[in-house]
């Protein structure tokens, strides 16, 4: 005997019925085309347009307007002292005289590399050397040649001196000397001052601390902050 009437179950509907996919797409391509037609209608160059956001550009940064207000000096002060704006503290230029450590002896070029070394170790406040090639000054001798010149008793003496001269000018618009200078800073124009007699202190004996003519400050400056510039009869 048969547990169940197959006649009974092909009647019977089933239960569960399938779900319908949905065949509808995301977009209509037929609608899609209608819109365009009408936004070309509308504005034949609307679609080359960029969108707002693209149009929306970041803010172009301000144009300064004059020199003053690049560079970061308010001012030279009474002492030589540069001052910086926005608070940022005082600063002077001294030169370093260079020594030639090649042409000593063993011993006096390790005491004066040790006594450079230390120097940069001990002092913790920021400073800079930089080295530039200058013009050669042969201003002075110049000035003595052309007085002489003017009183040259004969020919003989004079074809000499202005053939001096003319060596003298060469050398000062084509050669140049690699110069050396220190960059001290400092919250007041006191501090640059002891850090400069504190620096003289460690580095006296090994290389000595010049001093630097304003005229000389302003090219220096002038060339750091315009490099392709050139100083003396170069200009």
């Amino acid at each position: 005997m048969a547990l169940f009437d197959e006649r009974i179950l092909e009647k019977e509907e089933p239960i569960l019925k399938e779900k319908k996919t949905s065949t509808s797409l995301l977009f209509d391509e037929k609608e899609l085309d209608k819109q365009i037609a009408r936004a070309k209608k509308k504005n034949p160059f609307s679609l080359l347009q960029p969108s707002k956001a693209k149009k929306e550009k970041e803010k172009l940064p301000e144009v300064k307007k004059s020199v003053a207000d690049i560079i970061p000096i308010i001012d030279q002060t009474d002492s030589g002292l540069f001052q910086l704006k926005d608070e940022g503290g005082f600063f002077g230029i001294w030169q370093l005289q260079s020594t030639d450590i090649n042409a000593m002896h063993d011993q006096e070029a390790g005491r004066n590399i040790y006594t450079l070394a230390k120097a940069y170790q001990g002092d913790k406040d920021p400073f800079k050397i930089i080295s530039l090639n200058l013009p050669v000054s042969t201003q002075k001798q110049q000035q003595y040649l052309e007085k002489k010149i003017r009183e040259a008793p004969n020919a003989l003496s004079l074809r000499f001196l202005r053939k001096k001269l003319k060596e003298l000018q060469y050398l000062e618009w084509g050669r140049t000397n690699r110069e050396y200078f220190l960059f001290l800073y400092g919250p007041t124009e006191l501090a640059v001052k002891e850090r400069k007699d504190q620096f003289m202190r460690d580095v006296q004996l090994a290389v000595p601390l010049l001093p630097v003519s304003d005229e000389k400050q302003i090219n220096l400056l002038y060339k750091l902050y315009n490099q392709n510039a050139k100083l003396g009869n170069k200009q």
